[in-house]
């Protein structure tokens, strides 16, 4: 690598593209909700998934220190790819290089199976490939998961607060729409979290193992890192759930 990197962009995968044009929605296997309905005038959220690629995508020109990781795990049968290898190759149909981007700054990380794990996988990947953990981070995902980043996110990983940032991007709701997400971010994301920082318990645990995850993936992928970090891994937030990890993680001062 021609430098040290020093701030990583995390662009968090929702869906997997699967070839043809990236901004066509045929190309992409999306979940009902995700769909366009002509019925109501609702579009499709690749454009939005299309959207968040280029927000991360930007920063790399206007910061020499800054790589950017695509982060999500394969949750699709249907086709043999993560969903972050996909983002990178919807990325490539864009023609990078026309945009004065390095293909060396972009990589991938693919296990991630929900957004704790996109920001600590990417934390943990980033140190794999340049060799020190990053000392500012730039997640790019919906506005609505905005605070689930930045209040619970973050703290659980004792992440510092000051380095933190959220690009977020919606799909262009109504009014209505927004207000229906919003609820069911705060039921089905925020609150669960909240309530499990580390997404160790059910239903979030669950999840991720109908998603693929298993103890047994975390001790292959994660048994060269510093031991305070692997026990970070198996942290389960105590008693209660929501007690912070009690030792000094190696990110804490940088």
């Amino acid at each position: 690598m021609p430098m040290i990197y020093t701030h990583l962009i995390v662009v968090c995968c929702h869906a997997t593209y699967k070839g043809g044009h990236p901004s066509d929605e045929s190309s992409w296997i999306l979940q009902d909700f995700q769909r366009s309905d002509p019925s109501t005038g609702k579009v499709g959220e690749h454009d939005t998934f299309h959207a968040h690629i280029f927000a991360g995508v930007r920063i790399l020109p206007q910061d020499p220190y800054s790589f950017l990781l695509f982060s999500g795990g394969k949750t699709q049968n249907m086709i043999n790819r993560t969903e972050a290898e996909s983002y990178r190759l919807a990325f490539n149909k864009a023609h990078p290089y026309q945009l004065g981007v390095d293909m060396a700054r972009v990589d991938v990380e693919t296990n991630a199976t929900d957004s704790f794990q996109n920001l600590l996988f990417s934390i943990v990947r980033f140190k794999q490939i340049v060799g020190k953990y990053p000392e500012k981070i730039t997640v790019v995902t919906h506005a609505f998961k905005e605070r689930r980043f930045l209040e619970l996110h973050g703290p659980a990983l004792k992440y510092p607060a000051h380095s933190l940032r959220v690009i977020g991007i919606n799909p262009p709701f109504t009014l209505e729409e927004l207000q229906d997400v919003q609820k069911g971010e705060l039921a089905r994301g925020y609150e669960p979290f909240a309530k499990d920082l580390y997404g160790m318990s059910e239903p979030l645990n669950g999840k991720r193992r109908a998603r693929g995850w298993t103890g047994r993936k975390r001790k292959a992928l994660f048994g060269d890192l510093e031991g305070e970090v692997q026990r970070l891994m198996e942290w389960k937030g105590g008693k209660s759930g929501t007690e912070v990890f009690n030792e000094t993680l190696p990110w804490e001062d940088l």
